[in-house]
């Protein structure tokens, strides 16, 4: 049984390599619309991040666009389609003739994120997904996996590069310049599409917004707990907080204070087999925020996290971040390096063990606010716009390409 196992996998393996240079070769052929653009985000699996927003700014605002979502995820097609958007299996009929038709695909980590098959003919535009305190692609010796000539030669879909990449300051464009291996020509500073969240006012869409906003009437602090991943997800996160939990939980409660948990993509499936919840702790799962969490970044008091970028959004809001970051030797041993020192580029105080991060909490809740100079000093090197307009240039940046 286990060799018919191998063998069915195999047969599966060519007919998918049959099947993607099939339509590579005839989305060569496929006449473009400038009109039609294409969306996807994390692998095709949510309705999240930097393409979302942009999404959805073409939706509300640019009409002569038709802008359609690409997704693997039967719950993230529905998701859209109850929200009235166009959307499509990736690999559906469909999807492939749209995407083939399209002239523009928007990504957010790879092209994956859309029909990697039908990159032919189009201007593909990488949104990225945050600005990098980690070593990433091409400058991360220790996770990323370099194609060989044999991958380029038997999959030449994978040879499409990037037309234009955004970036949310000059010093970050930099970076990614290196990373990634393109011009510096290609990257346009724009600032992020979901960092426009931020400068718009936040209203109560979802019941997990409503059940935020009863927390806020109770008197109760909301702070997030936002890790990074490890090993894109092959090795456990909930170690450095399930087993401290319960004492955890009772000191937020004589606090006051309620900690979401909020996981990253690559660790969600942690959570769905463990009954985590407790009175003052939340796994936010992602139903809870309709698979996006940053229009719930507003309605928080402070961050914790250790190496994830997500708190150089979180900067915009001006508000306090702990750092917590317990495995800093064993995590740029075996899993990344960073691009900056670490005290140099953390504007907040560093816990060393969760004891530590609830004597900060107290700070963070209670008393005067020591970090605000600090967090504008690295909000200066991160971001060159304030202003919620990062869609509005990032949708002009490629229509300049159009």
């Amino acid at each position: 049984m286990a060799f018919l196992k191998e063998e069915n996998r195999f047969l599966i393996g060519i007919l998918s390599l049959l099947f993607g240079n099939l339509l590579y070769l005839m989305s060569f052929f496929i006449p473009k619309s400038k009109n039609i653009w294409v969306f996807g985000a994390w692998f095709g699996g949510t309705y999240s991040d930097n393409s979302k927003y942009l999404f959805e700014y073409v939706n509300k605002n640019q009409p002569g666009i038709r802008a359609i979502w690409l997704t693997t995820s039967k719950n993230t097609l529905e998701l859209l389609r109850k929200k009235g958007y166009k959307a499509y299996r990736t690999y559906s009929l469909r999807g492939c003739w749209l995407s083939m038709r399209a002239k523009v695909g928007v990504i957010c980590v790879s092209n994956r994120d859309i029909n990697w098959y039908t990159m032919a003919g189009k201007i593909i535009v990488n949104l990225w997904y945050g600005a990098p305190l980690k070593k990433v692609v091409y400058d991360d010796t220790i996770t990323y996996e370099r194609l060989s000539g044999a991958h380029l030669f038997f999959f030449p879909f994978l040879k499409k590069k990037w037309d234009l990449v955004v970036a949310p300051s000059h010093a970050v464009k930099k970076i990614m310049a290196g990373a990634l291996r393109i011009p510096g020509g290609n990257i346009a500073v724009t600032g992020y599409p979901r960092n426009d969240v931020f400068f718009k006012e936040k209203t109560v869409e979802t019941p997990f917004d409503e059940k935020l906003s009863e927390y806020r009437k109770k008197g109760l602090k909301i702070g997030i707990y936002m890790p990074t991943h490890r090993k894109e997800g092959r090795s456990s996160i909930l170690s450095l907080l399930v087993d401290e939990i319960e004492d955890l939980n009772l000191e937020l409660k004589k606090k006051q204070v309620i900690l979401l948990v909020k996981l990253h993509y690559y660790h969600l499936k942690e959570i769905e087999k463990l009954q985590l919840d407790h009175s003052n702790i939340y796994f936010i799962k992602n139903e809870d925020i309709e698979q996006d969490i940053y229009s719930i970044l507003p309605l928080t008091d402070f961050m914790i996290t250790d190496y994830s970028s997500v708190y150089f959004d979180y900067l915009l809001l001006d508000r306090p971040v702990i750092f917590a970051p317990f495995d800093m030797d064993d995590y740029i041993k075996v899993d990344r390096e960073l691009y900056y020192d670490y005290n140099e580029i953390t504007p907040g105080p560093k816990a060393n063990s969760w004891k530590d991060v609830l004597r900060w909490v107290d700070d963070c809740v209670s008393s005067p606010d020591k970090y605000r100079s600090d967090r504008e000093r690295v909000r200066e090197i991160i971001h060159e716009y304030r202003d919620g307009d990062n869609s509005k240039r990032v949708y002009e940046k490629i229509t300049g390409l159009l």
